[in-house]
Formats: structure tokens, sequence, C-alpha cells
């Protein structure tokens, strides 16, 4: 920091410092202080108060002290420049923990691109050891990170409530809300809280996050004081301190600008909705605003008892699939479903289907201590997977089979009575199998299908399959049709690489939408990493890349919607400035990286981003295949 430059402004702040107020003026007072008359003691008093747990919130997720004070003076320049965001004010400390938590973050990962020393690494297993239990310290950044995840009305009460011991009378009075709202907002953030913790391998304790070590930090008077200076300063910021807030209050921003541009058209559908079910009002008659919009549920007029029960009309459900901890069930607008949880000591094995009428769900798991370094030995050496079928309704009363293969891969019959298990032997070469599994029964039997191909995907005929083949001579995989009972497979498209292959039959079997590498994605491509959706015309074969896909995205699940209309897909961030490389740090292996779930039209356009998660792993699979029935 130019100290002579802020010499004046700094001697200020440590005299505010050192003298604090002996009055019981809260945090929203101060804020709103501030925000007023942009007063610098009442600026340095929040400091003063807030720095303990921003400092702490820093230290644990970055690791290190002297970039943790960076991102420390960040924050707070951001909420100097953003403090009229905050809504309560007495919420600022919830708000603030948040700004933390993502500083913190973009910390980390600037410091891991800027890590020049590279160690060459021949490979990355695909499936990289899974401790049993979390170091203290990666358990306490994943609290942080999570608490700082959680929707600003729910943060706050877990910050005051839970972290800063307050009592829910005193903290209802500073929100000026009810104790009995409070309290329902306390319990719904614990409960999603547990949910996203035990999806990272961390148990939410009953005595309170209080015991899980989130502690504030000692801030010295030197770093209080020089960033209650920064916050007025005229001169420049600190290159990264300037780099860390720009970031935060811009990502912040995009974020906002998104909800508020989703609020405003909900709010004109709603209207719309609402004008369309009032009476008519005569021109001399002033309309009257109706108190709240509600939405109104229609029943049939004249419902009979023995038809059969509707399906959620256009909504449907989705499975994904993720690399670790359970497999999540949504409904296509973003609506997490109980999950299904998994057996003892296993993990996800990244594939997952749903039964034609949405009530089980057939999923891969695998032991998650089968930990294998990738040698030229366990390449071709089978997995233990195991097949689990559960009902939606009963997710603990599984049946399962074990189905060793190196990749497995689900769908089931049009009928939903048996599943078609399809294995990959071989790598080198390439060979596979496909058999049907009867639950019932338990029993399984080859498909009366061409020998050596594998099903992708079942038609809704019952009788074509979509299958990856591969031949030999020229070392190339393809896409193509099955007919049950021919001995001949009509190829579709040859795909350019061998990726995971995803690949889904569209409902009226007329289009195909598959995951291909893309080759002019020349960094990406080398590593095998290129993968994006295509549409494929079954009648012409013609294929177009999906509309609207990132460039810095790597696909690895597809979907189309029951009826159609609509695809979903899964993608992973992919950082380019790794994978230019010729060889990989083992520093950026381990780079934050963010995966997305995303339903789009038919087309790929108009995508909406419905859920997303996050792992320090740029290399192995975070969300996975997805299936919507």
């Amino acid at each position: 920091m130019p100290h002579p430059v802020l010499s004046a402004a700094v001697a200020r702040a440590s005299r505010a410092i050192a003298q604090p107020s002996e009055s019981e003026t809260t945090d929203g007072r101060l804020l709103e202080q501030f925000i007023q008359t942009k007063d610098e003691l009442a600026f340095a008093e929040l400091v003063r108060r807030l720095g303990p747990m921003v400092l702490g919130v820093c230290r644990r997720i970055i690791g290190n002290i002297h970039l943790a004070e960076d991102a420390f003076q960040a924050t707070f320049i951001v909420l100097a420049r953003r403090a009229n965001d905050v809504r309560p004010r007495e919420g600022v400390r919830g708000w603030l923990y948040g700004v933390a938590v993502r500083t913190a973050r973009e910390a980390r990962a600037v410091s891991a691109r800027r890590r020049t020393r590279e160690v060459t690494v021949p490979a990355v297993p695909d499936r990289p050891g899974e401790p049993e239990e979390l170091p203290d310290d990666d358990v306490v950044r994943i609290l942080d990170e999570e608490v700082g995840a959680l929707p600003d009305h729910l943060r706050v009460t877990v910050v005051l409530c839970e972290l800063e011991g307050l009592s829910r009378k005193v903290v209802a009075e500073r929100l000026k809300i009810p104790e009995g709202t409070l309290s329902s907002r306390l319990a719904k953030a614990r409960k999603l809280l547990a949910e996203r913790l035990l999806g990272r391998g961390v148990v939410l304790p009953t005595a309170g996050l209080a015991t899980l070590g989130l502690a504030s930090a000692a801030v010295s008077a030197r770093l209080t004081a020089q960033t209650s200076a920064l916050a007025f300063t005229t001169g420049p910021l600190p290159p990264l301190v300037a780099a860390l807030s720009n970031g935060v209050i811009r990502t912040v921003f995009l974020h906002k600008l998104k909800a508020t541009v989703a609020g405003v058209i909900l709010l004109v559908a709603a209207l719309a909705a609402t004008r369309s079910i009032l009476p008519e009002v005569s021109a001399e008659e002033p309309r009257k605003t109706p108190p709240a919009l509600i939405r109104i549920e229609e029943k049939p007029q004249n419902e009979k008892k023995t038809q059969p029960p509707a399906k959620p009309a256009g909504a449907g459900t989705l499975i994904l699939a993720r690399r670790g901890g359970d497999y999540w069930v949504l409904t296509p607008d973003g609506k997490r479903l109980p999950d299904i949880p998994l057996p003892d000591g296993t993990k996800t094995g990244a594939r997952a289907s749903l039964s034609p009428d949405g009530t089980r769900a057939a999923v891969i798991v695998l032991d998650k201590h089968e930990l294998r370094p990738p040698t030229a030995e366990n390449i071709e050496k089978p997995w233990p997977f195991k097949v689990i079928i559960q009902n939606l309704d009963k997710p603990t009363n599984g049946k399962e089979w074990e189905m060793p293969s190196l990749e497995l891969n689900l769908c089931w019959m049009a009928d939903g009575k048996r599943l078609v298990v399809a294995k990959v032997i071989s790598h080198s070469p390439r060979t596979f199998e496909s058999v049907l599994l009867d639950p019932a029964t338990g029993k399984t039997e080859k498909l009366d299908l061409p020998p050596d191909i594998r099903v992708l995907d079942c038609g809704r005929d019952g009788k074509t399959f979509l299958v990856e083949t591969f031949e030999p001579k020229t070392k190339t995989n393809s896409l193509g049709l099955a007919v049950k009972g021919e001995e001949k497979i009509r190829e579709l498209v040859k795909i350019k690489g061998q990726p995971m292959l995803n690949a889904r039959l569209s409902p009226d079997g007329k289009k195909v939408l598959y995951t291909d590498l893309d080759p002019e994605r020349k960094d990406f491509h080398k590593w095998g990493i290129s993968e994006r959706p295509y549409l494929l015309d079954v009648a012409t074969k013609k294929r177009e890349p999906l509309a609207d896909f990132p460039d810095n995205g790597q696909a690895c699940g597809v979907a189309w919607s029951p009826d159609g209309k609509r695809i979903a897909y899964t993608w992973k961030q992919l950082h380019e400035d790794v994978f230019k490389k010729d060889t990989i740090d083992i520093n950026d292996a381990q780079l934050e990286t963010e995966a997305f779930l995303m339903v789009a039209d038919a087309d790929g356009k108009n995508a909406k981003t419905i859920a997303t998660d996050k792992t320090s792993n740029a290399i192995n699979m975070i969300l996975g295949s997805i299936d919507w029935r």
C-alpha cells in the first residue's frame, strides 16, 4: 500500500478505532449513518466490529495470511461501494459474510492461476482418492462456502444466531421480523445447509455451527486502520485489492441483474394472468389493486374416479448423477426433491435412468474405497460397479446387482419392465456387451440385437435402440440405430473421438442429442475434454452444434423432455489458461471448478440454469448424466 498517500486517512482511522464508541449503536445504524453522510468514523467502527469475522472467513478459505489480508480489504471495499444494497441494514453481518466468501474464493483462484511452479504429471486419475474423513481445514472451508452460498435472508439468521450467538429475540428485533418468522427461517437455513453439506461429505451437528470451528480472527490495528482508510482514498487501490473488489462487485451485479430481469418477467406474467381472471372494470371506476397475487389451482369439473392419475402437466422429473454424494432429483424449474441416497461406503457411478412412468430410478454405484493408479494394467481391469433400482417414494429399499465393467450405461425399455445394462468390456479394441435386466426376477439375458454394440437409449416403439459401434480396422466409433431382430445397423454419424459418450433419441425418434469431441477447440481437444452437445437429424444425418453452448464448457450429460419440446444438459467449466499448457500443474488440477444443469428449448436456445455444483478439481466430472421423465 502506498503509505504516503494514505497516511492522513490511516491516522484518522487509527484514532477512531483506538477510541471505540461506548454507545449501543447497532451495526445497521452505523451502516445507515455511513450511507447517509459518508461518515468515516462509522465505517471505521464497522471494520472494527465485523473485521474479525471477515478475516476468519478469508483465512480459512485461502489458507494464506497475506493473501487473506488482501481479500479482507477487498471485502470492505465492496461494502463501501455497495452499502446501499444491504437490506435490511441490520443484516450487514450476513451480507458481508457472503461477500467475504466470494472474495476469498476469487483470491484463491487468482493465486492458483499465478503459481508458476509446474509439476509434470503423466496423467490425472479419472477417479481420484476420496478420503474417508475430511481434514479439519477442509471441513471449515466447506462450511464457510456453503454458509456463504445461502440466500441473504437465510444466511443472516445463521450468522447472527449460530455464529454470533445472539438470542432469537434480539435478532428478530434487529431485523424487524416476528420471532416465529426468524425461527422458521433459521430452521429452513439449517435444513438447506445440512443437505448441501451432506452432499460434500460433512454432517451438520445438532449442537450448532459454532462447534465446528468457524471462529473469528484477531485483526491488527494496522490492518483495520489501512482498510478503513482505503474506503475513502481518492488514489489508486493496491492492484490485487482492486481486482478482487471489482470482480466481486461485477459478479454480484450480474447476479442481481439476472434476478431482477427474471422477477420482472414473472411479475408481468402474473399480472397478465391476474388480469385475465379479474372482472372488467368500467372506465369511470378506478381499478382496485388486489392485495396479493394468488396462484389459483383449478380443479377439473367432471373428474371421474375411474380415470388414471395424471402426471404433472409438462413438468416431469429430472435425475442428475453427481461425482460425490447422492443422486439429485429435481423438477425442470430447479426445485429439489428428496435425493436418492447411496448405500454406506459407496459413491456415484455417474450414470442413472428413470423408469418411463417416473416412479423408479436405476443408478450405478461404486465402492468409495476402490482407487486405482492409471497404470496400463488397471486401464483394462473392470470396475466393480453395482446397479441399484429404487422407488422414488422409498429410496432406501433398493435392490442391487453386481455389474463389473470398464464403463456402464443404463436405460429403461419403453414398457418400464426391464432395464438395458450396457457394458464396455475392453478399451483396446473397444468392445461392448448389452444385456436385459428384469428387476422382478433379477435375471439377465442377451438382447436380440447385433453383437458387439453398446445400447445408449431405447426408442418409444420398444424395438429401436440408439447404439454405439466400433470399427476395429479404422478404430472409429459411430452412432447408429439398431432394430430388434435385424442384423444390420443403420449408421448415423462417426464420432470424432472416444469421449464418455452420452446420446439420447428424441421421443418421436426423429432426432438425436449427443456429445462429441470438438477438434476446433484445440486447447481442450488435445486433452480429450472438448465435448459439446450436437443435434442430429435422423432422416438427413445432418448434425449441428447445439445453440448457445458456452465456449469454455465441457458437455457431460444430455436428455430430452418427455414431450420432446425441450432438452436438458450438464456442462462443466473449463479453464483455458490451464489446458492450453503441455503439462498440467498439480495445483491447476485442483482449481475450483463449477458445473451447471441447464434446461433449454429443443435447439438449445433460451437456456436456463436450474442447478449448480462446485469442486476443487479441474479434471473430473462434477455433474454427469441426466434423465428426464
